[in-house]
């Protein structure tokens, strides 16, 4: 009987964690397989030299779950900032505060900042100037930034900067990103490496404005997650 109470127990905890983990998304920014981490040395085998990241931030916006291609729900909070350096902040509530028992497979977002919400100015909360994530009103909010260090980049004092954004045109470097999922196991893995490996900073190590590089980076930032 004792038995039969623990192995009970044992599958409602179990269940109660597969509940918990479907009410979220976590992003999970990695270098080498491994949890990035900001100021830390890294080898990056497509530099062949060391690398360190100092900033990571971008925005994730307009979440809605589907169930194969039937829409299931949209999230009330419309911008999340992701910035490595608030560990909070890798984790978006899924909870629909309505139905518990929706069920849904995919996720589908937008990496950047909508061309409305650009247009309209400066916002608070995630959208807040002071978070170091808005250029001016004529050229919006910087949907992506990267900052880091390597003696493989020539610049000054071997920095790479990639502040990707722009809403104008053919500078619009909004990204809609569509991932299947489970509902049991939500974390969406960034490989800053494969970035790398994509990019020659050797040539290319600064973007700070909206442009049509900006726009192809961008591109291949949002096929990183998976």
């Amino acid at each position: 009987m004792r038995l039969i109470t623990i192995l009970v127990f044992i599958a409602l905890y179990s269940s109660a964690l597969a509940q918990s983990a479907g009410e979220r998304l976590l992003f999970h920014p990695t270098m080498n397989g491994q949890a990035l981490e900001l100021g830390r040395n890294y080898f990056a085998t497509s530099l062949k030299d060391s690398v360190q990241f100092d900033a990571l931030k971008f925005y994730i916006s307009d979440v809605q779950l589907f169930q194969d291609d039937k829409f299931v729900f949209s999230l009330q909070k419309t911008h999340h900032l992701i910035d490595i350096e608030k560990q909070e902040s890798l984790t978006i509530n899924l909870s629909t505060n309505k139905d518990s028992s929706l069920t849904f497979n995919q996720v589908r977002f937008s990496l950047g900042v909508d061309s409305l919400t650009n247009s309209s100015g400066a916002f608070g909360g995630d959208l807040d100037p002071t978070n170091g994530m808005y250029w001016t009103w004529q050229s919006g909010y910087i949907n992506f930034k990267l900052e880091g260090v390597s003696k493989a980049c020539p610049a000054r004092k071997n920095a790479f900067q990639f502040h990707l954004g722009g809403f104008l045109g053919e500078h619009n470097a909004i990204q809609n990103i569509r991932l299947v999922i489970s509902e049991k196991e939500t974390k969406i893995e960034f490989p800053i490496d494969k970035f790398l490996e994509q990019i020659n900073i050797k040539e290319q190590y600064q973007i700070m404005s909206p442009s049509v590089e900006a726009v192809a980076i961008s591109k291949l930032v949002a096929d990183l997650f998976f």
